[in-house]
């Protein structure tokens, strides 16, 4: 009798150890994964688990692999801030005439870094430009007193996209430019974008005389400020 309780007891004992560890590789595998996020977070690889002997010490390698990335971010960010240069945080003042606009970005190539960094102060062009275009459109819809009509406002938009879309691949120059190499062999490039107002509006006056579809209402569109306005600054800027 008593050998029977001494075994249920072992064996309730062992099961209880059993739970117990499984747990405890539960809450270490749940530990791992969020710290091998946090490394992926931070933009590193974590270690692979037979480099070490113990899921303790690959926990603890981890660990050890989240500080030192914080403590390269750390450098990398502490390089780009004193590298910043001083036209990339004041930019030129932007004008009825021109537009300045800035990107910055990094790779392990340094004319990819220069690419990344010039599409991206071309993608703030573009929102720019768009958004002076977009307002000159509505203006001249309705002084033409054509707000209503649906094809009008679309081919406005769509001759508002293709100036945009022309924008982004010529006319814009080179104004200022530094590439700055990083610790970990990367190089971040910073570039500062110029583009001539008037080439745009050059562009978009030239689609609205040629649009078939504005064809019935350009003697109206002609009429108002707006288009007045635009003819004006066309002419100062083609120098005519």
């Amino acid at each position: 009798e008593d050998n029977k309780k001494a075994e249920k007891k072992k064996a309730e004992d062992n099961k209880k150890a059993e739970e117990a560890k499984e747990k405890e590789k539960e809450k270490r595998d749940a530990s791992i994964i969020r710290v091998k996020k946090e490394i992926y977070f931070l933009g590193g690889t974590p270690i692979t688990e037979f480099e070490v002997e113990s899921d303790d010490q690959y926990i603890a390698a981890l660990r050890k692999q989240i500080e030192d990335l914080k403590l390269q971010k750390e450098a990398e960010e502490k390089e780009i801030r004193e590298s910043i240069p001083e036209w990339f945080v004041k930019l030129p003042q932007s004008s009825d005439e021109t537009i300045y606009v800035r990107g910055t970005d990094i790779s392990d190539d340094l004319q990819l870094s220069i690419d990344l960094a010039t599409n991206a102060a071309l993608r703030s062009l573009g929102k720019k430009l768009e958004t002076r275009l977009n307002s000159k459109a509505k203006e001249t819809v309705k002084q033409a007193g054509i707000g209503s009509n649906k094809t009008s406002k679309s081919e406005f938009n769509r001759i508002s996209s293709i100036v945009v879309k022309e924008v982004t691949v010529s006319g814009w120059e080179v104004h200022e430019t530094k590439m700055i190499p990083l610790e970990n062999g990367d190089y971040r490039s910073f570039i500062l974008l110029k583009y001539p107002v008037g080439q745009a509006l050059k562009a978009y006056k030239a689609e609205i005389d040629n649009s078939p579809e504005l064809k019935g209402r350009l003697t109206l569109i002609k009429n108002t400020d707006a288009y007045k306005e635009l003819e004006k600054a066309v002419a100062q800027y083609s120098g005519s």
